[in-house]
């Protein structure tokens, strides 16, 4: 159950909304850290420069150390203030006057006089904790001196210390109470997604037919459901062609069987003639022969589908595979009064078998199907890098509502097209699957008693 959790959506949506915010919070944090202490640092930078301006100005006119220590004695009880301010006076680097009696602090602040101009600086040496202003000065009692004033900042350092525990410890608190929050709220928002899965899981391959109701306002979830329900769509027609093939093949392979087991049946009724035999075994050889043969189609049409079919390309005239075609089928048309006609030309790249396999299927049909003194006409064009091959007769109109469905596998139209050319249902399938190997389209249409299949082969 907990790795469940930590695996799921809404943990990884909080996760990332709560890290988000303890980032921003982080920055937030150094931000006013940085803030304040810039605030501390401008606000001692004033009252050291106040207090450098007033002591330069004061000790100008000093001429020995009488008068400094006593101008600096009368200037002390100001210039300490609350937290306290040290001052030392450097001519040549060696001390003229300290205002506390502390070598530590003192060797420290001539650490750091070495500056050609006024600097401010923060001294953390030990338990020091000054800001520094170091200024250096020309006057009568130093004339290559310098002036250091140190400004005691350690309740600045006690004040920040506390804010920053006390910022910290709110960034914290803010950082959970935002990931329970967001916990919640990931829930709160995937729930119409738990609702979604529930519904999905009654659907069954009993009901295909049952959709998921668009009833949440969240386009991602409509968006889902939408997408989820086309899907049931394809399954659910994927699962009827299927039923439909099943029942098909399971008709067309029980009819020769059929026929097969009755042959038997009857010839051994009772002792027959050589030739009796003979005769049995010949119409059994038949009706195998067409078990083989529609086998064999469903084996070719499976290995299309599944793309293991490669055809074998070559260039070669289109016109002369055609005429073949004719010379092969002249003697039907002729029985049934059916002109052949071809017009066009172009040289075609395919696998010349498997092309004349899918033609064959369509001049089959076309002169199957076609009225008695009627045409077949085939034209050829050259479009661009594609060559378009159209098969057209005259016979009965297809309805536009069958033209989608009449390539797949034992589709039947009606009982007067309950076959087509190889006897068995799967001649235009077995031509979709040729053409579909060649990366082209083959496409039907049907109107005021003419029909065409058109096939569009890329070049390229």
């Amino acid at each position: 159950m907990i790795t469940h959790f930590f695996r799921s959506l809404a943990f990884r949506l909080a996760l990332m909304f709560s890290l988000s915010s303890m980032l921003v919070l982080l920055l937030l944090g150094f931000v006013v850290v940085y803030a304040v202490n810039q605030h501390f640092i401008a606000q001692d930078r004033m009252v050291l420069n106040a207090q450098s301006g007033h002591l330069v100005h004061a000790l100008g006119d000093v001429a020995n150390m009488d008068e400094l220590h006593q101008q600096m004695q009368s200037l002390s009880h100001n210039m300490t203030g609350e937290h306290g301010s040290v001052v030392l006076l450097l001519n040549n680097h060696q001390p003229l006057y300290d205002s506390q009696s502390d070598f530590a602090l003192e060797k420290a602040l001539m650490n750091i006089s070495q500056v050609s101009k006024k600097t401010l600086i923060t001294l953390y040496e030990g338990d020091y904790h000054y800001r520094v202003l170091i200024q250096p000065v020309d006057m009568p009692i130093a004339p290559n001196g310098v002036l250091i004033i140190a400004l005691n900042i350690e309740h600045h350092e006690s004040f920040l210390t506390s804010f920053h525990y006390s910022m910290w410890l709110i960034i914290a608190i803010a950082a959970l109470i935002m990931g329970i929050g967001a916990c919640l709220a990931a829930n709160h928002g995937l729930r119409p997604l738990h609702t979604l899965v529930a519904q999905s899981e009654n659907i069954t391959v009993d009901n295909l037919d049952t959709r998921l109701p668009m009833v949440n306002t969240y386009s991602e979830i409509n968006q889902l459901t939408l997408t989820f329900n086309a899907m049931l769509d394809r399954l659910n027609q994927a699962f009827n062609r299927l039923s439909g093939f099943s029942s098909d093949l399971a008709h067309e392979l029980r009819t020769p069987l059929t026929t097969i087991k009755m042959q038997y049946q009857v010839i051994l009724s009772r002792a027959r003639s050589v030739e009796e035999y003979q005769q049995a075994l010949v119409e059994s050889a038949e009706e195998l022969d067409h078990l083989i043969r529609m086998v064999t189609d469903l084996l070719f049409i499976a290995k299309s589908e599944n793309g293991l079919m490669s055809p074998q390309m070559q260039t070669f005239a289109i016109a002369d595979e055609i005429s073949s075609l004719f010379d092969f089928y002249g003697y039907i048309a002729q029985e049934k009064a059916v002109t052949l006609h071809q017009e066009g030309e172009a040289q075609i790249t395919a696998d010349r078998t498997l092309l004349r396999r899918a033609l064959s299927n369509l001049i089959a049909n076309a002169i199957h199907y076609g009225y008695a003194n009627s045409a077949v006409n085939i034209r050829v064009a050259q479009q661009g890098e594609q060559v378009h091959i159209v098969v057209q007769n005259q016979g009965e109109t297809i309805d536009p509502k069958h033209l989608p469905h009449i390539f797949e596998r034992f589709y039947r139209v009606d009982t007067a097209r309950t076959h087509f050319s190889d006897g068995v249902g799967l001649g235009l399938a077995i031509t979709a699957a040729i053409i579909a190997a060649h990366q082209g389209t083959i496409t039907a249409s049907s109107q005021h008693h003419v029909t065409c299949f058109t096939i569009i082969l890329n070049q390229s």
